[in-house]
Parts: structure tokens; sequence; C-alpha cells
């Protein structure tokens, strides 16, 4: 059996690229035959009504195609509760207890609840209990891994809070042949709990804040296979920051720079722009006001929110005399060009807040 494994797409009202990566990836279970797409949490953002969005749905998880299995996760949970029809081919796990099958495939799930690490570990515990010693088992879980060595700003927006909170060990008494994991947003990641057993965050198929950078992935499952990650063709975020050096004599005009780089940006893609450092207004012919336009003109529909702009037009400072004695003798100087750099730039801050 071939799974495709995703989660943390919190469909809203609007959010149409969210919905947009949905489709792809319908698009893409059918593409490559997969029997289930899994959704390990988060399909629906917080405080969606459900009733709404329920007819589009349908459409795409139609049935015939593939199924698709649910697993609530911390900001969906409320949604399943009142037994709402999803479309023909789609199955919630509602309860730990009761596992979903497909062709012969146990899929178990953790519908969110709040529990402690304490409770968590209980209550693997007592799945291992009732997963039957022959067949194939797959686990579903929407939390938080400990040592997975993520930052927290990667789960999303979820501020400090922790969900069902795990370790790898924790998971190691289950004989389930994987762990398809939600809830962290920012990126594919696998952990081996044994031979041809594996633990997998997919990270979010578009990108839901701006902490998540770069083309979005899923996941592809099949027993006795790696995990394997499949790059989508959907909405996300690429950081982009230009360094101006004004001593730098190769580098080219920061609006031909920023030209050059966003040609070969993918087309789903939205530029997160800061631009720092410092440049020659007169050499340029850009005063700070101007070069602010000329770069929000050069990326125009592609760029996302606000840039930030933290240089600065330093003529003054290279046209004083004290600057170009005391440029003269760092030029000289036998330091190391990075070490030169990082002197140049604490001068010209110094003498830019002493003619501030």
């Amino acid at each position: 059996m071939k799974i495709l494994h995703t989660a943390d797409l919190h469909l809203c009202e609007g959010a149409a690229e969210r919905w947009a990566a949905l489709e792809k990836l319908a698009d893409l279970a059918r593409e490559k035959g997969a029997a289930v797409m899994a959704i390990s949490g988060d399909l629906f953002d917080q405080h969606v009504d459900a009733a709404l969005l329920r007819p589009r749905l349908r459409k795409i998880f139609r049935a015939g195609d593939f199924i698709t299995v649910i697993l609530p996760g911390n900001h969906d949970h409320s949604v399943y509760q009142g037994g709402l029809f999803f479309g023909e081919g789609v199955r919630v796990i509602r309860d730990w207890r009761e596992p979903v099958e497909v062709d012969g495939v146990r899929f178990w799930g953790l519908p969110f609840e709040p529990l402690d690490s304490a409770a968590l570990v209980l209550r693997l515990q007592n799945l291992a209990g009732l997963i039957p010693a022959e067949g194939t088992d797959i686990l579903l879980y929407h939390g938080e891994l400990l040592d997975a060595f993520y930052a927290r700003e990667e789960l999303g927006d979820e501020g400090n809070k922790r969900y069902m909170p795990a370790r790898l060990d924790y998971f190691r008494i289950l004989p389930v042949s994987c762990i398809l994991a939600g809830h962290f947003h920012s990126r594919f990641a696998a952990w081996e709990l044994g031979p041809g057993r594996f633990f997998v965050y997919p990270g979010s198929p578009v990108a839901v804040t701006r902490r998540e950078i770069g083309p979005r992935k899923a996941h592809l499952w099949q027993e006795g296979a790696s995990p394997e990650e499949i790059v989508l063709d959907t909405f996300h975020f690429v950081e982009m920051r230009l360094i101006l050096d004004p001593f730098d004599r190769e580098e080219a005009d920061p609006v031909t720079v920023l030209r050059q780089r966003l040609a070969g940006l993918h087309p789903k893609a939205r530029l997160l722009l800061s631009v720092q450092g410092f440049y020659d207004g007169q050499k340029s012919g850009y005063s700070e006001v101007e070069l602010v336009d000329a770069l929000k003109e050069a990326a125009g529909e592609r760029l996302y929110g606000e840039p930030e702009f933290s240089f600065m037009d330093i003529r003054q400072v290279l046209e004083d005399p004290l600057f170009q004695a005391f440029h003269q003798k760092l030029t000289a100087a036998d330091y190391p060009v990075e070490q030169k750099k990082q002197i140049r730039r604490a001068a010209i801050r110094a003498m830019m807040e002493v003619r501030a």
C-alpha cells in the first residue's frame, strides 16, 4: 500500500493558497497511486465553521480515488464532534481505541487531548495492548516531539503551549510500521525507530506562517521502503537578504541584483525581503527613499508584506577626510578580509552616530 502523508493545512474560508495545496495533494495521491491520503491533524484552522466548508471538501475527497484518513489536531479537534459528513471517501479517527481499516491496513490515531507527557506514555502503553500481533498497523499522531531539536517557532502560531509532548522512545513499544505525525510546520523530518520503522513529520504542505521557508513537501510511505520526500508545487515563502557594501568593487546595483535573483524564483514563492548594509548614494544615484521605492517596484507582486530596510546612505562618511585616512590605513593593515569588513562597519556606524 502507498500512503500520501500530510498535515497542518489549516483550511479556512478564504486562504485560497491552502485550498489549492489540498487539491494538489489530491492530484498527487491519484498520480502516485496512493490508496490512502493520511492527514495527521489540523486540516482546519481553529474557529472555522466546518459546515460551510464541507461541500468543497466533498468535491476534493470524491469516492473511488483513494481513502482520506483524518486525525483531529489541536486546532480542529472540535470540528469532528458533530458527526458531519466530509465526503464518501473520508474516514475520521475519533477514538484512539478504534482504528480505521483500509485494504487490511489498520490506521490508529491519537485524536488531540490536553495530555501531558506522563498521560501520553500511559495512553501509548494501553494502545500497544490493543494492536494485534499480525497485520500492518500505522499510527497517526499530532503533537510535539521533544527530542526533535526543533525551535519553538517551527510549530506555527502555537505560542509557548505544548501539545501532547512525546519523545521517540515513547513510540518504540508500539508494533506499528510507521508513525505519521503532524504539528511541526517548518520542514520534512524522519527518524528510524527500528529496522524499516519510521517516525515522520512532513511539514506543512503550504506556508501558513512567515516562518515556513522554502518549497513545501509531502511524505509518500510504502511498507519496506524509506520515507520519500515529495516536493510540492505550492505556495511558500523565500527569504532574500541583500547586504550592500560600497567597498565591494564587483557588487552590482542592488536593484539589478534583486531582479536577477527574482528571475530564478519559483512561480508560487512569495518574497520576504531584507536589505542591509551601506551604500554610496552619490555613486549609485539613489537617495534612501528612491532606493526603497526602486526595490519595491522591482519586487512587485512577488513581495510579501513590508520589507526590512536597515541600510544607510553613507556618502557623507565616504567624503570625510578622517574616514578616508582611516580606511587607507585599514586597507594596508595585515588583517583577514572578514575582520577588515567588521572593523570598517564599526567605524562607519560610529561616524554616522557622531554626525547624527
